[in-house]
């Protein structure tokens, strides 16, 4: 997987953080193509103060012309919603531009709630931290974009799959 590295680092330092986006759902068995990692985050300023060390550690850093440490300022994050409508902030691979992760701003669901159900998977012994499906399809409901639709009647055939044939 070709963010192995960045889930290392996450999990080293002990990032709170939750695979949400069109990773989430192939994670859950629907393969769609998508290249970028979106995650959401505890947005508590010592847990992104050790997401920025994470990224820094595999040589990330932010897509646009800021210094890190300005994510972890929730005066800047609102001002950034406010003044610039972003709804993302990324961190781009430096060695190879492609790999991009994409970091909620503001969190469109409680994270604390999402955590608390999350599901963990390993790669290789490490710990990923992935939004549960019922969580992840709320959050596709929340954006109501037809790619994300379309997510939603897969996920909802994956859950009644799981019932199933648990």
């Amino acid at each position: 997987m070709i963010y192995e590295d960045i889930f290392k680092a996450l999990y080293e330092e002990e990032v709170m953080y939750l695979v949400v986006g069109g990773m989430a759902v192939n994670l859950y068995g629907y393969a769609r193509m998508t290249v970028d990692l979106d995650i959401m985050v505890d947005l508590e300023e010592e847990n992104l103060e050790r997401l920025i060390k994470a990224m820094e550690r595999v040589n990330c850093k932010p897509r646009v012309p800021v210094k890190p440490i300005e994510f972890s300022s929730r005066e800047k994050r609102e001002e950034w919603i406010t003044e610039k409508g972003a709804v993302v902030f990324t961190f781009i691979d430096l060695s190879d531009p492609i790999k991009h992760i994409d970091i909620f701003i503001k969190n469109p669901v409680d994270f604390e709630k999402a955590y608390q159900s999350r599901l963990t998977i390993y790669l290789k012994n490490i710990p990923i931290n992935l939004i549960s499906i019922d969580d992840l399809i709320e959050l596709k409901i929340l954006s109501g974009r037809p790619r994300d639709l379309e997510d939603i009647n897969h996920l909802n055939k994956i859950k009644k799959l799981k019932k199933e044939y648990p």
